[in-house]
């Protein structure tokens, strides 16, 4: 790793010789812009991070003494080689007091001279820390190793979490900040702390492009949206981390109201509400009316509004969200367990650990899409059930449909096994369903044969086991329903038949 070297001169011709004296690339130095006065050296510092100082004592604006007290102030591990006159004796004296590395007189310096002193100072200068990861629990319990000995002060933690509701993308985004950092020699601490968020503190302050750069680095290897938390401020001791890591931690909060902005900075814990927005009881309860009538459009409507009060109260505590979320789906559960099911009998996304679902994801928005789908699935799953428990009717016709799916059904047969006209069935049927007793019952033969052609079975045969008068109509009921022909959909998704 090459180390970084300023010049703060404030005379042009000294400040050409330096350049000129030796072949810094060569010798493994970077040259940084040079400053030529004290305030643009202190704002290079803190800017750039330069790891070896050449300060001449006598520049204007803020001089070269009051650059060492500036370092020692703010303990920045930078050495300084002072170049001086010969009249600056005293000051020189008073430098080396405050932390000056050496010193060079600047009248005939020499580039041996000048070599000689760079590499010594590099090679005394200790590595950034030999300790390269630990773990979370070795810090706030004191049984790692410890990682000031080296460092003595970090600058930097860096929190970055992967917005993806699957949390295996945080190993990927590990292996590629490792290989960004150690192909710009950039020194690094990683702290393991659970597999949500991925850690890594810096003993440097680095310019918003290194996070920019960084953040589109990732985002285009690992394909996943990401938001990057950044504390910069003094660590001295495991105090001053665990403080760090609470703040930057904050970037949960902005990746779960999906912020815009992907790279945030803190400085102090948000004021995060602890309290539900003041319209939830009213909402809540609009909710649970709506699902025990199993008003799908009502439910969905309610739900967005939900949604739309939460993030008008930004920041609302994630904690005090999810109770939100989980007293939302036990609205659900009760409606299930009144009809005499249960919400786990339906899948979302091809899970049923609903809670867990929820308590895992990390965004509001996906929260709201997954409650609408939720909505679509337990609807369609206790829609009859709900139907039966309200009319005896429609319960009788539910069970003859059952009973009778594998032949032929007509709806005045129906109507007199039941016991009423055909015509009340008809009239009953299309006001409770939505659709007329024909259709229905074509829908759910249409399930039932793309479960038998799946399973391999032939056009001919299901036509058949199903009760359709021929295979033609059977073929057109079935592209009705599914935009296409039973034959497509058993080469597409069907199996030989044992």
């Amino acid at each position: 790793m090459k180390n970084k070297v300023l010049i703060i001169e404030d005379e042009i011709l000294a400040r050409v010789g330096l350049h000129q004296l030796l072949d810094w690339e060569a010798l493994g130095f970077i040259l940084l812009e040079d400053a030529k006065d004290g305030q643009e050296a202190i704002q290079s510092i803190e800017n750039k991070h330069p790891d070896i100082l050449l300060l001449d004592l006598n520049i204007p604006k803020v001089n070269g003494l009051q650059i060492l007290e500036y370092l020692n102030k703010n303990n920045l591990d930078c050495k300084v080689i002072v170049i001086s006159c010969n009249e600056e004796f005293e000051m020189v004296k008073e430098a080396m007091k405050l932390g000056a590395y050496d010193y060079l007189r600047k009248l005939n310096l020499s580039s041996q001279e000048l070599k000689e002193i760079l590499l010594k100072c590099r090679a005394e200068k200790q590595p950034f820390f030999r300790v390269r990861e630990i773990r979370y629990e070795e810090i706030i319990s004191h049984t790692g190793k410890d990682i000031f000995q080296d460092v003595g002060t970090y600058r930097t933690l860096l929190c970055i979490l992967p917005h993806k509701e699957k949390q295996d993308g945080i190993f990927s985004v590990i292996e590629q900040c490792r290989a960004w950092f150690q192909k710009r020699g950039q020194e690094y601490l990683q702290i393991h702390k659970g597999a949500q968020c991925c850690y890594f503190v810096f003993d440097s302050r680095f310019p918003g492009e290194f996070y920019e750069e960084l953040y589109q680095i990732l985002m285009q290897r690992c394909l996943i949206k990401l938001y990057l938390g950044i504390y910069e401020g003094v660590m001295k001791e495991e105090t001053d981390i665990n403080r760090a890591i609470a703040l930057a931690e904050q970037i949960q909060m902005m990746s779960y109201y999906d912020e815009e902005q992907k790279i945030h900075y803190f400085t102090e814990k948000i004021p995060a509400k602890e309290h539900s927005p003041n319209r939830m009881p009213h909402m809540q309860a609009a909710l649970k009316k709506a699902v025990s009538e199993l008003d799908r459009e009502e439910i969905k409507k309610t739900i967005t509004h939900i949604f739309t009060a939460v993030y008008e109260e930004r920041y609302i505590n994630i904690n005090v969200l999810r109770r939100i979320f989980m007293d939302m789906l036990g609205v659900f559960s009760m409606t299930a367990q009144g009809l005499n099911g249960a919400i786990e009998e339906i899948e979302v996304r091809g899970d049923n650990c609903h809670y867990q679902s929820l308590m895992m994801s990390s965004s509001l928005s996906e929260i709201e899409k997954w409650f609408l789908e939720f909505t679509d699935a337990f609807y369609e799953r206790f829609l009859i059930d709900y139907k039966c428990s309200r009319s005896e009717i429609l319960c009788s016709v539910f069970h003859y449909i059952d009973t009778h799916l594998r032949t032929q059904i007509h709806q005045s047969e129906a109507a007199r096994e039941i016991g009423v006209s055909s015509a009340y069935l008809s009239t009953v049927f299309k006001k409770e369903m939505g659709q007329n007793f024909i259709e229905y019952v074509n829908m759910r033969k249409v399930e039932l044969a793309k479960e038998m052609l799946e399973k391999g079975y032939l056009v001919y045969e299901v036509s058949d086991v199903l009760g359709f008068e021929n295979c033609t109509y059977f073929s057109k009921v079935f592209k009705k329903y599914t935009e296409m022909s039973p034959d497509t959909f058993r080469k597409e998704r069907g199996n030989k038949k044992l």
